[in-house]
């Protein structure tokens, strides 16, 4: 009885030894496998095709409407040259060094703007406001291209609509600017006499064609359905340039 059981006991000790043997053989394999999945995920990652093809991503990814468009009114609205050499100033002590410092550590790390800014925990909401200011931002791009797109389309006509005070979307206080300045005067005295001045038929055709600006704010108007259209089109644009990667929009 004795010897019965102490081989019973040899037994379930040599079954724990091979369980555990198994064990820690699946273990290296395992890890190997892990860093296979790491590596291959590395390895996967898209790469810049050359220098050329990163200056150029970074010059799309830095100018926009805001530099082309937002930045020459802003300079002749606050004093021009005066304005200018402060931009000047801040632009190269504040805003371009953290431009080529999150680049820079962007590229070494291999992260996004998001992620780049975990490597500090204080820092760490930073990347959450880059990317919201981002989506902020394009939000309303978008509707200024739609308003670019709308001008473009009706500037293939012969006489570009802004040009003529004889629309239906004019009336008796347009003045083109070419008439001459005896009649502009004449239409100015005779508003007078009922409190109105006059407007240029681009300011007519940008409020009361573009924009159909309501007489209040309590009248909010209806759908610009040509805008939306143009609007839905930008945004699928921005789609399909985007849904493969970086890879693909640079094409």
């Amino acid at each position: 009885m004795t010897s019965l059981t102490e081989g019973l006991k040899a037994d379930e000790k040599d079954r724990d030894m091979s369980i555990s043997f198994e064990e820690k053989k699946s273990m290296p394999e395992n890890a190997d496998k892990s860093r296979k999945k790491k590596k291959s995920m590395t390895t996967e990652r898209d790469q810049w095709s050359g220098p050329l093809d990163f200056i150029m991503s970074m010059i799309a990814y830095a100018v926009g409407l805001g530099n082309v468009w937002r930045f020459p009114y802003l300079c002749f609205k606050n004093g021009g040259g005066s304005f200018l050499v402060v931009y000047i100033i801040f632009f190269s002590l504040g805003a371009l060094p953290v431009f080529i410092m999150e680049i820079t550590i962007g590229q070494y790390a291999q992260r996004g703007a998001m992620e780049i800014w975990n490597l500090c925990p204080l820092f760490k909401g930073v990347g959450i406001g880059n990317v919201m200011i981002a989506f902020m931002c394009i939000a309303y791009f978008c509707v200024i291209s739609s308003w670019s797109i709308f001008y473009m389309i009706n500037s293939l006509s012969s006489v570009f609509p802004w040009e003529t005070c004889n629309n239906w979307w004019n009336d008796k206080t347009c003045i083109t600017g070419r008439e001459d300045a005896t009649v502009i005067s004449e239409i100015i005295t005779n508003l007078s006499k009922y409190n109105l001045t006059t407007e240029t038929s681009v300011e007519q055709y940008w409020e009361r064609r573009v924009l159909m600006q309501t007489d209040s704010i309590s009248n909010f108007g209806g759908i610009q359905w040509e805008l939306l259209g143009i609007m839905t089109l930008s945004w699928i644009i921005v789609y399909f340039a985007l849904w493969k990667g970086i890879t693909q929009a640079r094409k």
